[in-house]
């Protein structure tokens, strides 16, 4: 499970839960600024990992991930919720190292892109228009 959106709002961002077989893998694919890859929810946003179970096989994975989406919605965020809470009492420091890298990274991709689309813009300025 990802926390999506700004850290400063704590508990009350999106969670994106999903599965994969290569988990760093896919948290840079979800962690790009325009990645197709990732999902749309966590596109141009921050992302934290705050949750993860390991399972056998794909379609164990799949089934969890699945009830975990399908729960009454009345209790759904808040069962996620104490997920996470539990989780990270026993795993928070190398969750923390974790998403101090994906922020890194975020901050990284959005700094390039700001800067990309100002060079863009000084070069479409000096560059005359073709008839």
């Amino acid at each position: 499970m990802l926390f999506v959106g700004d850290p400063s709002h704590g508990s009350n961002r999106k969670i994106y839960t999903g599965y994969t077989n290569h988990l760093m893998t896919r948290l840079i694919q979800h962690s790009g600024l325009t990645s197709t890859k990732g999902a749309r929810i966590t596109r141009k946003q921050p992302i934290e990992l705050v949750y993860l179970e390991k399972f056998t096989s794909q379609k164990k994975a799949i089934q969890r991930e699945f009830q975990l989406k399908h729960e009454s919605p009345f209790n759904q965020k808040k069962h996620k919720l104490n997920l996470i809470k539990e989780f990270k009492v026993e795993h928070g420091q190398i969750f923390k190292e974790i998403n101090n890298l994906l922020a890194e990274h975020f901050k990284f991709l959005a700094n390039t892109a700001k800067t990309l689309e100002n060079c863009e813009k000084k070069l479409m300025n000096e560059i005359e228009p073709q008839n």
